[in-house]
């Protein structure tokens, strides 16, 4: 199942948003989700904001730890990137998911274990 997770929207600080985050990857084996977009937004400068920042270096220790196979960021997400091919093979919801169109910053995709 693919859930979509809006972390920005009552603009949390960077801690509380990532918090969120994991909070949905250790719940995952309970709530059978197996891909979580989080929608982070990009920050004011348009150029990655802090929550972005924070999470991406969250996901890479989630990632180290194998708690996640992986994480595509939303500008990365191209049908010429291999894994985001082998995500859209397992789940094809993720094919036509408007959150994913034009190489999008303002969000993240990540592939949770099982």
């Amino acid at each position: 199942m693919v859930v979509t997770i809006n972390i920005k929207k009552d603009m949390p600080n960077a801690d509380y948003a990532v918090f969120l985050i994991d909070k949905e990857i250790m719940l995952s084996d309970k709530t059978n989700i197996n891909v979580i977009i989080a929608i982070h937004g990009y920050g004011s400068s348009g150029k990655g904001g802090v929550i972005k920042k924070d999470l991406h270096k969250y996901l890479n220790k989630m990632k180290t730890y194998n708690k996640i196979v992986d994480y595509i960021p939303g500008e990365m997400w191209s049908d010429l990137n291999e894994k985001v091919k082998e995500m859209q093979a397992k789940y094809p919801e993720l094919i036509l998911n408007s959150n994913l169109a034009n190489f999008n910053n303002g969000v993240t995709v990540i592939w949770i274990k099982k």
